[in-house]
């Protein structure tokens, strides 16, 4: 990509409804951070410039980072979540796995916490895809591992624990193993979040459903949970 066709998508993502400052932009192609945030705003829904976007988000793969710079360590992690996300729907999952594997290795050589970035989504991002990849079992052996491993941490907000048992509850339902059980992952895993009171009684009326339909009620559990973007999390 030119320079002048890197301005014309930075003019067309700004005179969209999602209308970012040109700031953002700053140092233009030769500037990764810049490349990857016109790439977020290339993604999205309404903008749909999906092939401008991958190039942009590849073009940061071999990026250097300053791993003492969390913000840097960050934005990085994030484009190659968004990169996988990408590849990933349109059915390119070796390389979504190769670069959800590249964006946890990035996100865990550091204890930053970090503004937006969850460890444990991006987890779940590779055991969604591995499920996806006819890899269930093995998907289902990390989320064990990481379970053990982060189970018994004096902290409340646990990430980890939240996208790891609600994976083994949709896995439980996929599976037929009862509604019981799955709802039983379920409560572990909101355990693990901050459940806003505005939210409990819909999880309540969601959780108290008596029928067998386990896929439908982790819907509703899911249309109840507060969305973990907004939450605190202290890992």
């Amino acid at each position: 990509m030119t320079q002048e066709e890197f301005h014309k998508l930075v003019h067309l993502v700004m005179d969209s409804p999602a209308h970012p400052p040109e700031s953002l932009f700053t140092g233009g192609m030769d500037n990764w951070r810049a490349r990857a945030r016109l790439a977020h705003f290339l993604a999205m829904k309404g903008i749909d410039k999906t092939k401008e976007a991958l190039e942009l988000f590849r073009s940061v793969v071999e990026a250097e980072v300053d791993e003492e710079n969390p913000e840097e360590v960050e934005e990085k992690a994030y484009a190659l979540q968004r990169l996988c996300l990408l590849e990933k729907g349109l059915n390119q999952d070796e390389k979504a796995l190769n670069h959800i594997n590249a964006a946890i290795e990035l996100a865990e050589n550091t204890d930053f916490l970090y503004k937006y970035l969850l460890r444990g989504e991006l987890w779940a991002d590779r055991w969604n895809l591995m499920h996806k990849m006819k890899m269930a079992e093995q998907a289902e052996a990390e989320v064990d591992e990481r379970i053990e491993a982060y189970k018994d941490l004096p902290i409340q907000h646990n990430s980890y624990l939240y996208y790891g048992y609600r994976f083994k509850a949709h896995l439980s339902a996929e599976r037929g193993d009862g509604t019981l059980i799955a709802k039983d992952y379920m409560h572990m895993a909101l355990h693990a979040m901050e459940i806003p009171e505005k939210n409990q009684a819909a999880l309540d009326h969601a959780f108290a459903a008596t029928h067998d339909n386990t896929p439908f009620i982790l819907s509703e559990i899911d249309k109840a949970t507060p969305n973990p973007d907004t939450l605190h999390w202290d890992i």
